[in-house]
C-alpha cells in the first residue's frame, strides 16, 4: 500500500475535524444539544470520545427555575493535537482570535 493512501485513511472525516475545531475554539467546551444543533450525531460524539479525541461528563444546572442535567463535551489533549496537524476546514479560522476577526468583519458595513 502507498503512502499516500495510508495517510488519507488516518485523516480525520470532515464532520469529525469540524466538531474538534469547535470543541478547540470553546474553552468550556460545547453541550450535547449544541453540538447536535450543529449537525453532528450522537454516533459521531461517541466516536470522538470513544477515539480518545473528546470526554463528555454530565453537569447539573437550574434552567426556568427547575434543575436538568446536561452533557457537555470537551476536547482532550489528543484530540487538540489532532486538530493542531490540520488545517481548517471552509468557514473556519485557525484560531479565535482569527474567527473574531473575520466576524468582525463579516458585520461591518462598506
Amino acid at each position: 500500500m502507498s503512502a499516500t493512501k495510508l495517510s488519507r485513511r488516518r485523516a480525520p472525516k470532515p464532520d469529525r475535524r469540524r466538531a474538534l475545531e469547535l470543541l478547540a475554539g470553546s474553552r468550556d467546551g460545547m453541550t450535547e444539544a449544541m453540538l447536535l444543533a450543529h449537525g453532528f450525531t450522537v454516533d459521531m460524539l461517541v466516536d470522538l470520545i470513544r477515539a480518545g479525541l473528546a470526554t463528555a461528563n454530565t453537569e447539573r444546572m437550574v434552567a426556568g427555575g427547575r434543575p436538568i442535567e446536561v452533557t457537555r463535551v470537551r476536547i482532550t489533549d489528543a484530540g487538540q493535537r489532532t486538530h493542531e496537524d490540520r488545517t481548517p476546514t471552509y468557514g473556519y479560522e485557525a484560531t479565535r482570535e482569527a474567527a473574531m476577526t473575520a466576524f468582525g468583519r463579516s458585520w461591518r458595513r462598506e
